[in-house]
């Protein structure tokens, strides 16, 4: 599909498929980000239902877990788009994306740690920021 986009004097010629393809290794970075993202959310959630003090060291265990593989895939993904760019090949969109989404996510769980250890729902609500900055990260997915 080839669309063409008149902008004051010049003209730009547009196709549907370009915006469309992304790399095999982001489109696996994505997968894995998202399903990160996931188990993020669900641990905010249980992290609002915890009343024992038990209950809330387990769930900072699971999110310190959660904070290494997000650091990692996050290393992971600009280290691929670094050596992208050594191999003299354009930087792939998505896989900076999928940092600056790993970024946002690892706002979130920090967050949640901090409402884990206080009660103070400023963290929680800083959390839910967390959520919203990676849903408009995944918007450009």
């Amino acid at each position: 599909m080839l669309r063409v986009v008149a902008t004051s004097s010049v003209v730009l010629l547009l196709t549907g498929s370009l915006a469309a393809q992304i790399s095999a290794p982001a489109k696996v970075y994505r997968t894995q980000y998202l399903e990160l993202r996931a188990k993020a959310t669900t641990l905010l959630e249980r992290s609002r239902q915890a009343n024992s003090t038990q209950a809330k060291m387990n769930l900072q265990e699971e999110g310190l877990a959660l904070t290494k593989l997000v650091h990692r895939l996050g290393e992971e993904a600009a280290r691929d788009n670094m050596e992208r760019m050594q191999r003299s090949q354009p930087t792939d969109k998505s896989l900076s994306l999928v940092v600056l989404g790993c970024s946002a996510l690892d706002f979130l769980l920090q967050s949640t740690d901090h409402y884990l250890d206080t009660g103070d729902l400023a963290f929680l609500q800083l959390a839910k920021q967390g959520a919203s900055l990676m849903d408009s990260v995944e918007g450009f997915f």
